[in-house]
């Protein structure tokens, strides 16, 4: 009798530990698979929104710099002053893209280096550099789409303004720049996809 209650005892103190590591490991892939979904996702709108703003802002350049060509007087500087202002659009883009459409693919391969027939190695040890990578892109679209961004895209074209204004005595151009294209550019802060924003707002990227 004591030997039996003995082996039952050994055994229920085995298999806790390995239930309790089979618990982990199972909340580890399933965080780890979320946020691989959540920047695929994110990455996906985000080169849409990319190629987008690439193809409006070449196209501003160039129906701006066509105008300008072919109209005189203050007209003609208002097209060259939203030309040139135009130009921000895809050097930001080139200089800046989104970093999640970097780090989704980083996580991608990642995780298919340590899948292994369809399953996941040791999601534990993915989960802290996935995470990492969302923090990355949280931290990338909150500044893309904070106070600094606004300010910039606003006082930019105020100042464009004020240029053909006090510059020019082109009032009436001063004000289609300055409001026009702050419009523009808050629509392009405004439709950056920030999934990954999201997610670490709802803890995804953070501790359980």
């Amino acid at each position: 009798m004591r030997r039996r209650l003995l082996a039952v005892v050994l055994a229920l103190a085995t298999s806790a530990p390995l239930h309790a590591r089979a618990q982990e490991t199972a909340t580890c892939d399933a965080r780890v698979q979320s946020i691989v979904t959540t920047l695929d996702t994110d990455a996906r709108h985000a080169r849409t929104w990319y190629w987008a703003w690439m193809t409006t802002g070449l196209a501003l350049i160039g129906g701006q710099a066509t105008l300008a060509g072919l109209t005189t007087g203050n007209m003609q500087k208002e097209f060259i002053v939203g030309a040139a202002a135009s130009v921000f659009i895809p050097s930001v883009l080139l200089l800046h893209p989104p970093v999640v459409l970097a780090d989704s693919r980083l996580l991608d391969a990642r995780v298919a280096a340590t899948t292994v027939d369809g399953r996941l190695g040791d999601p534990c040890v993915v989960l802290p550099r996935a995470r990492e990578l969302l923090l990355q892109d949280a931290h990338d679209q909150a500044f893309a789409t904070g106070w600094f961004a606004h300010a910039f895209v606003i006082g930019g074209n105020i100042a464009l303004g004020l240029f053909l204004g006090l510059g020019y005595g082109d009032w009436g151009g001063a004000v289609k720049q300055a409001v026009g294209g702050s419009v523009i550019g808050e629509i392009q802060i405004l439709t950056l996809p920030t999934g990954a924003l999201t997610a670490r707002g709802l803890g995804l990227g953070g501790s359980f």
